[in-house]
């Protein structure tokens, strides 16, 4: 009867014992031999539905000691059944809860009502009267799920218990325990919804209404509707409403989202609780100690017990607590409201902070950054995809460097025709292969050489043939040709060009490649290792005379300079009127603005066409004995040299140098396929410059020296695909990561109080006594809070690092040492400020009022000053003073830590080594001085060479003066 009557199972009431040390929710079930229930008889069944069971006692205790065990979980406070029987009311839905005591005829009585959804008979025998069964288990919404949670009431040790409830629908019905466990009655009641629990005892001392309210307010302080989380549990005793809010002191600042709440504060002490359901589960001195698995901080440094300290309330639903309530398991949630609570607290000391001390918008932006990657992952993940995403488009980027497509060809102007390269000949002269200017007279000639340059980063344009002049017939004048004697060059020491030539040349003159713009260095020039002389032509180009055939390779470096010879104009053929006019306008321009409007001019009139209809009307003109620019201005096009040559010309009738320049266009460390001819002009400055008019831009381009390469074959559309996919992928997770904070982020709602602007001096002084306490808050560390006798404030950060380094000093601006100290860059933090006073004191910092009132009152003599001077000598200088009662015999002061650049001892005029000095200063002044300068190198610590150079002179004169003493 009893098995059906209260449900006391055999796999409910005896269970295998823990597995694991200290494991409170890991159990096994099972039939345990022996078990009181073969043993219980039926004592008395009344008629009816009324029952009345009688245990044997051997079972009854046995129960009775398996759950007060269960019970002693929840701690030795005998009134710990209150939270058990709130979290049962609670969990049932439960909007009012009445507590009633009363004592009368020697017995105390407890009631605790609620009008919750009650419970069955059935469901009472299955979970309410069984240890470890509950109905609650899976539920996130519910505080208990353990089913011992209703034993506790053992521990206030009553002699009767009564039970009774009403579902919402069925009937009522109560169950009377006495207090052993041996008798059981079970009968129908009459009672409104809900559930009743009666305890009965003897009567006590305790007064049963204050200790009721005492333990609502401990251990259940901020209940709440389990159906509605706005609406508070009502909860009275003995008629009067028992109620609190989670509330600090100021300065705090109260939070609240979806399931969760709490308030941070500053308080003397510091301390971090949480509760679940508005149960208390968890305190400790700090949020990261609420993690057992969090790291150890170095201690505080020790200093005053005073100053402001965090204080920390969180209750939230989302915790899963422990079969001992007391604790919570170290989930996510866990850790997540230790997360609130660090950035809490942090809007509370930034808010503080303000409030003394503002920053500008930048720097609120830079701590909300630094806030929000602390605290959140969303930073981070933002932050790993935009990495992955570079490091992605390196990579590619890599594999196409790596493994380039064609490589590209150049063309020698934008309307050339794509020559394939043919295979790389040696270098000759060009001078005797060159016709003058005519349609493919350049490019019919040598069309690549075997042209090579160091640095290859960058493109040049390599000069083999310099025409200063044409002829009538418009060959090129032989005159300017011949040598006329050494060649001037200078030596190129930085920004070097190295370039190498393939060289197959017959005997005579071979005229040297130049970049446009470089003067060679004429020590250079090496063939196979062998220094050649340079010389130079009419022209002004570097040449070298070869006595014989030369096969090898021809080496030398140049580098911008400007040119030493001759820039007298030349002798061109005649200019159409109309073009010669043109030249004559321009007169006025700059050099550069003249030849940029003169190859604007030629590119306008003159298209580059190569084509053999071109080069047969340039034919037929010129046997008709039509002039080289007459014709080319009637035919409208022509090659690279004709173009450019007009554009020379035209600047010889502007007044400015100028050459024809026929050669190659060096791209990627190396001379490009084809000839190609370009004008170059004498800039102002005396250098040389090109300008192309067979380009479109020339008219743009600024003092050129390559040629804009036409590129074929450089696209490569694999590369191009990956990059715009990469491009896609990282825009669409940014947008969904941008579209879950939005749409996920949670509504919070904040009340912040301001304390009294003297709390801003007690967090400092707290956050520098116990740091660990302030973790993760950086503004508070890194903020210049703390004025400085300079009047340049510092942080908390650098103030415990300069600390640390024993270079911290403190005072007013009134003292000279304050002041010497801030000259010399020391750091002393102002004692008149509050602020930099505390934590001053905290960090033991030295205080230099104090040592400048010493040396004030302190005095020197002549044994000092000699002492000193030799201290001096040897490379440790020192002062050494004499005052009354310095604190010690001997006090010394290290003032370089603190930039004042010396040492200061201060010898105690009564101590016992002044007086010995003293005594010997008179007859034995040598002995007196080297008993001084030993104790101060001693107190100084300073090295062995400093000590032999000092001590060693004045051990010399102390053992003369003994000598001259004993004569006497």
């Amino acid at each position: 009867f009893l098995v059906r009557i209260l449900g006391l199972t055999p796999q409910a009431m005896y269970l295998s014992p823990l597995r694991g040390s200290g494991s409170h929710d890991n159990f096994s079930s099972g039939l345990d031999s022996g078990s009181y229930l073969a043993s219980c008889t039926l004592h008395r069944l009344a008629a009816g539905s009324a029952y009345t069971v009688s245990v044997t006692s051997n079972s009854a205790n046995a129960f009775l000691q398996r759950a007060r065990l269960e019970a002693e979980r929840y701690g030795t406070d005998p009134w710990v059944f209150v939270r058990e029987l709130l979290q049962n009311a609670r969990d049932a839905g439960a909007h009012r809860v009445w507590f009633q005591t009363s004592s009368a005829g020697g017995v105390e009585r407890v009631s605790c009502r609620d009008d919750g959804a009650g419970m069955t008979f059935d469901h009472a025998q299955k979970f309410l009267f069984s240890l470890y069964a509950s109905s609650k288990r899976g539920s996130s919404r519910t505080a208990g799920r353990f089913g011992i949670g209703f034993w506790s009431v053992l521990r206030f040790e009553p002699r009767e218990i009564v039970v009774r409830s009403r579902p919402h629908r069925g009937d009522s019905w109560q169950v009377r325990l006495d207090g052993r466990l041996e008798v059981v009655e079970h009968e129908k009641t009459a009672m409104r919804r809900g559930t009743e629990v009666v305890l009965e005892r003897g009567v006590s001392t305790d007064d049963l209404e204050v200790f009721l309210t005492t333990s609502i307010l401990r251990d259940s302080p901020w209940l709440r509707c389990r159906h509605r989380a706005e609406q508070p549990l009502e909860v009275r005793v003995n008629g009067r409403l028992v109620r609190a809010e989670p509330s600090l002191p100021k300065p705090s600042m109260s939070f609240r989202c979806r399931g969760l709440r709490g308030v941070v504060g500053l308080g003397s002490e510091p301390r971090a609780e949480i509760f679940a359901h508005g149960f208390r589960v968890r305190d400790a001195a700090t949020l990261d100690e609420l993690l057992v698995e969090s790291g150890s901080e170095s201690p505080a440094l020790t200093g005053a017990t005073d100053g402001l300290s965090p204080r920390i309330i969180i209750d939230s639903r989302n915790l899963e607590v422990m079969m001992a309530r007391g604790d919570a398991r170290e989930d996510h949630s866990l850790k997540r409201l230790v997360a609130v609570g660090h950035r809490e607290l942090s809007r509370l000391v930034r808010a503080e902070l303000d409030r003394h001390a503002g920053l500008s918008a930048p720097g609120r932006l830079v701590e909300a950054c630094r806030e929000a990657w602390s605290v959140s992952r969303v930073p981070k993940l933002i932050a790993a995809v935009v990495l992955a995403a570079v490091l992605a488009g390196l990579v590619l980027w890599g594999v196409s460097s790596r493994f380039p497509g064609p490589r590209p060809e150049l063309m020698s102007s934008e309307s050339s025709a794509l020559i394939d390269p043919p295979p790389m000949v040696p270098y000759r002269d060009l001078w005797g292969r060159y016709r003058g200017p005519d349609v493919d007279s350049v490019g019919n000639a040598v069309p690549t050489v075997d042209l090579s340059y160091q640095p290859e980063d960058k493109g040049h344009l390599f000069a083999a043939l310099w025409v200063t002049g044409l002829l009538a017939d418009g060959w090129p004048d032989a005159e300017d040709q011949k040598l006329i004697g050494p060649y001037e060059g200078a030596e190129c020491i930085d920004d070097c060009l190295e370039v190498e030539l393939g060289v197959d040349s017959p005997a005579g003159l071979l005229r040297l490649p130049v970049a446009t713009g470089h003067v060679l260095d004429p020590e250079s020039v090496r063939l196979d290792n062998q220094r050649l002389q340079v010389y130079a032509v009419a022209t002004g180009q570097p040449a070298v005379r070869l006595d014989a055939p030369q096969v090898g390779r021809l080496r030398y470096r140049s580098g911008h300079g400007r040119s030493s010879n001759s820039s007298e104009l030349g002798v061109w053929p005649a200019l159409p009127p109309d073009v010669a006019e043109f030249a004559h306008e321009i007169e006025d321009l700059t050099v550069s603005n003249r030849a940029f409007e003169a190859a604007e001019f030629v590119r306008q009139r003159i298209s580059y066409d190569t084509s053999t209809e071109t080069a047969a009307r340039h034919e037929r003109a010129r046997e008709q004995s039509i002039g080289l620019f007459e014709r080319a201005v009637a035919i409208g096009a022509g090659d690279c040299d004709v173009q450019n040559s007009l554009v020379v010309a035209m600047l010889e009738v502007s007044g400015v140098p100028s050459r024809l320049a026929v050669g190659w266009i060096g791209a990627d460390g190396q001379a490009r396929t084809g000839l190609h001819a370009w004008a170059e002009y004498q800039d102002a400055e005396g250098r040389w410059r090109a300008v192309d008019a067979s380009s479109a831009r020339a008219a743009e381009r600024s003092a050129v020296t390559t040629m804009d390469p036409v590129v074929k074959g450089s696209d490569r559309p694999l590369i191009r695909t990956l990059a715009w996919v990469l491009l896609v992928v990282v825009s669409i997770t940014l947008v969904l990561i941008a579209v879950v904070i939005v749409v996920g982020r949670r509504h919070w709602r904040r009340s912040f109080q301001g304390g009294d602007a003297g709390d801003i001096v007690g967090l400092l002084q707290g956050a520098a006594i116990r740091p660990r306490s302030f973790e993760g808050i950086q503004a508070l560390f890194s903020r210049r809070l703390l004025g400085q006798v300079s009047g340049r404030p510092i942080s908390l950060a650098r103030a415990r690092g300069m600390a640390r380094k024993g270079r911290l000093a403190c005072g007013s601006g009134r003292t000279e040492l304050a002041r010497r100290a801030v000259r010399g860059g020391g750091v002393v933090l102002d004692l008149d400020q509050a602020e930099s006073g505390v934590v001053a004191g905290v960090l033991a910092a030295v205080n230099l009022d104090q040592w400048q009132e010493l040396f004030d009152r302190a005095t020197g003599d002549e044994l000092t000053a000699y002492v000193e001077n030799r201290l001096a000598a040897a490379g440790e200088p020192c002062r050494i003073l004499v005052a009354d009662n310095p604190g010690l015999e001997e006090t010394f002061f290290d003032g370089t830590a603190f930039g004042l650049g010396t040492y200061w001892m201060v010898l105690d005029s009564g101590g016992r080594l002044w007086q010995a000095i003293h005594s010997w200063a008179g007859r034995w002044p040598a002995r007196a001085a080297l008993l001084l300068a030993d104790a101060v190198i001693h107190q100084r610590g300073a090295p062995p060479a400093v000590r032999h150079r000092c001590l060693s002179r004045l051990a010399l004169e102390a053992m003369l003066e003994a000598t001259e003493v004993c004569r006497e």
